[in-house]
């Protein structure tokens, strides 16, 4: 088993709220006997001043960084930017809007028995509180993920582990990424992180997942998520040929093109697919209808 003893955190941020997840993990950190580490806040070039004073801030905890870098390219460029400047062997990356379930959640790391050139991720959830019931009903993203998420079991990823490789949150040594990077031809939304799992498995690294999650707790409006999700399903029509494999919207694109189905799926989109949007941007989205559109906006693309 390697002892790991010292640790970089590493949250990449853009106008957003580092404070409670800083506030989180540094708690943690102190409570880990004989544990050297650092938090280092990563800020992608936010332009929201407020919020650059409140993260800048963050650096009144002891061992917490600030790093302010011009804005990349794409995400691919930030992250690889953000794993440079970790000064300790293991790294963690965590996505700043997201929420610590475990109150073990580092030790769940440390004791994972995850070797030098291996990864280890512990998966995602989510949470909407006491709103939980309102939410599921009027918001496309929380119900996407609440249906999604018997998918982010350990089993299920276990049985995957590289189609179910997700960035979220992951612990690594940094020679991983020095080694395999993410790639930077990705410059829109999306699929950066599947496209990291298809490298990983390439390299051969292994990848092992962990009972380790962090939660969703905030959620963009539907007309923001679709915009998000239309820029990631352009990135995956840019990408499809290096990503048929890891990408099940591929595989039903697939079946409708041997079938012969897929020209009426895009003359429906064609004809449907503004009604459909302004359907999905309303208060009682559904998603079956979700499903339908995202084929449908994919085969739009030619």
């Amino acid at each position: 088993m390697i002892m790991v003893t010292e640790l970089s955190i590493l949250i990449p941020i853009f106008n957003d709220d580092a404070s409670r997840l800083v506030d989180a993990v540094y708690r943690q950190a102190q409570a880990i006997e004989g544990l050297r580490y650092e938090i280092v806040v990563f800020d992608d070039g936010s332009t929201d001043e407020a919020m650059i004073a409140l993260n800048r801030s963050l650096e009144r905890y002891s061992c917490c960084r600030y790093v302010r870098a011009e804005h990349s390219k794409c995400r691919a460029a930030m992250r690889n930017k953000m794993s440079s400047v970790g000064r300790y062997e293991w790294h963690l990356m965590i996505d700043a809007r997201l929420t610590l379930v475990y109150d073990d959640f580092l030790k769940r790391y440390i004791n994972s028995d995850v070797l030098p050139g291996e990864v280890v991720c512990g998966g995602v959830c989510v949470c909407g509180g006491a709103d939980e019931a309102t939410l599921y009903c009027q918001n496309l993203r929380f119900r996407y993920e609440k249906y999604e998420e018997t998918t982010h079991s350990t089993a299920e990823r276990t049985r995957n582990p590289y189609n179910a490789f997700r960035t979220t949150n992951f612990f690594y040594h940094r020679t991983v990424l020095q080694r395999v990077a993410y790639d930077e031809r990705i410059i829109g939304y999306g699929y950066e992180d599947v496209m990291l799992g298809k490298c990983l498995q390439r390299a051969g690294v292994r990848v092992l997942h962990i009972d380790n999650p962090v939660a969703y707790t905030s959620f963009e409006s539907n007309a923001r998520y679709l915009e998000k999700l239309e820029e990631a399903l352009r990135t995956l029509h840019e990408f499809a040929p290096e990503l048929i494999d890891y990408s099940p919207l591929l595989r039903a694109i697939h079946k409708l093109n041997s079938c012969c189905l897929l020209w009426a799926l895009r003359c429906l989109h064609k004809l449907f697919g503004t009604s459909v949007r302004k359907l999905l941007s309303g208060s009682h989205p559904k998603l079956f209808i979700l499903k339908i559109y995202k084929l449908g906006y994919y085969a739009s693309l030619g």
